[in-house]
């Protein structure tokens, strides 16, 4: 609550406010039994709940996402990407980093591949899909010319033996 009430303050929203949408908050993220703890006593998921939260409090316009899904348990990766579905529909701008494709297939309307800091594609997934690449990673892999990704593992394996 403390980390709330000063994420609130630094947007200038009032302390009554922030109390009441910070609890809120945190009981929909199921953290209703440590709001009053220290965040360094909580696990890796529980912190990354309370970042988003930090992220989210102020009902900003643009949100920008880094890596949001680290940590969580399945059942917050499910909340979390519904959350930015919803989040999205009301119209929100969300930048979404991720180098889980899967995930960034579903939840965007464009995507931009970067590769050693270049764009090395931009658009829907549906503009990017090719006869030859159907999903993001292959897309991503043909991309960037690290096609066969099983020579990479045929190798590590070679290693540890």
């Amino acid at each position: 609550m403390e980390y709330l009430d000063f994420v609130g303050k630094l947007y200038g929203m009032d302390h009554t406010i922030i109390q009441q949408k910070a609890q809120q908050l945190l009981i929909a993220f199921g953290l209703e039994a440590s709001m009053n703890n220290r965040m360094d006593t909580f696990s890796k998921g529980m912190r990354q709940k309370v970042l988003l939260i930090s992220g989210i409090i102020h009902n900003p316009k643009i949100i920008v996402l880094d890596e949001p899904l680290s940590g969580l348990d399945a059942n917050a990766v499910i909340v979390v990407k519904e959350l930015i579905s919803l989040l999205a529909k009301e119209g929100k701008t969300i930048f979404y980093c991720s180098h889980m494709m899967d995930v960034v297939e579903k939840v965007s309307d464009r995507i931009m591949l970067i590769s050693e800091g270049n764009i090395i594609a931009d658009g829907t997934f549906e503009q990017l899909k090719t006869n030859q690449a159907d999903s993001l990673e292959q897309i991503f892999s043909k991309l960037t010319g690290k096609e066969d990704s099983s020579v990479d593992a045929s190798h590590i394996i070679s290693a540890i033996r």
